[in-house]
């Protein structure tokens, strides 16, 4: 459902969109795009004219995820607040780890799956969670190393099999390797060798040295005994979650492309972060806030 905030683009052919009728009070409504026909459903926060532009600046007070198939609701979500840091005072969450915090070791990297509007489908991505604010993951799934795999469920073929290379010595970079490999193989299920390596880039490991760790990883290499990711035991699908037995690892992400406003809380009470879903609205805050500075951040690893 998207979010009206004065208008939106279209998730189709991203025609920016203004309601027709006049003034709209808050609800949801539907209609169609003007551009293409595809029926869309909105929800309108504000009370909004056709003739308005800008974007929706009262700030949403909860941010919703998954978390290893289970749903978080947060209230009062501080901006500055990473991924990281909220994974860690979870008490069956103890498997992400950190050490660098500034996206340079890989020790904390975690599957986010987010739906995308442009391929009209989920996509599943590595990210580092340190760097990774938490209200970014509004309408987002993630999937961390205790949720594919453990010693009480049974564990994932990735980690064994970097187990039986002898892939691991303090075991503090493991998980991180791991779920990288795990993103890459969700997106791409039969990698060459070369775009495994490639793909390792932003991993660090400070003792067991990294020869074994690709060996391991390579092993799932189109061009090495090529194994399927949809062909591992914890991934097949049936098409029925209702009476699936891997459901929860098996995550759906919905409506991330909505905008989200969050209000800092405390010492960051006067910092507000917006999620623009598309340029015009980017555009309109920067003319809004100018008085009072904008800084941009493109990915949580580069600003200006």
């Amino acid at each position: 459902m998207a979010q009206l905030q004065a208008g939106f683009c279209c998730p189709r052919c991203n025609t920016r969109l203004l309601p027709q009728l006049g003034k709209l009070g808050r609800g949801v409504y539907s209609g169609n795009c003007t551009g293409c026909g595809h029926r869309i459903r909105f929800r309108a926060s504000i009370e909004t004219e056709s003739r308005d532009v800008g974007v929706d600046l009262d700030p949403v007070g909860t941010v919703t995820f998954f978390v290893n198939g289970i749903g978080y609701q947060l209230p009062d979500v501080d901006p500055v607040v990473t991924l990281n840091d909220w994974l860690k005072e979870q008490p069956d969450l103890k498997g992400t780890k950190h050490m660098c915090q500034e996206g340079g070791c890989g020790a904390c990297i975690v599957a986010l799956t987010r739906h995308d509007p442009r391929q009209e489908k989920d996509i599943t991505i590595a990210i580092n969670s340190c760097l990774f604010p938490l209200v970014a993951a509004d309408g987002c799934s993630v999937t961390t190393t205790d949720g594919i795999g453990s010693p009480r469920s049974g564990f994932h073929p990735i980690q064994e099999r970097l187990a039986d290379h002898n892939g691991s010595q303090c075991g503090f970079c493991s998980p991180g390797m791991v779920m990288n490999m795990y993103s890459l193989l969700k997106e791409n299920s039969r990698p060459t060798k070369k775009e495994i390596e490639d793909s390792y880039d932003g991993n660090i490991c400070r003792c067991t040295g990294y020869r074994a760790i690709l060996d391991a990883m390579k092993s799932f290499a189109v061009d090495e005994n090529p194994i399927d990711i949809e062909d591992l035991p914890l991934s097949q699908c049936n098409g029925d979650c209702t009476t699936c037995s891997h459901s929860v690892i098996c995550h759906m992400a919905h409506g991330n492309d909505r905008p989200v406003v969050v209000r800092g809380t405390g010492a960051s009470s006067r910092v507000m972060r917006f999620k623009p879903s598309s340029l015009q609205d980017a555009l309109d805050l920067l003319d809004k806030y100018k008085q009072v500075g904008v800084q941009l951040v493109a990915g949580d690893t580069g600003k200006e």
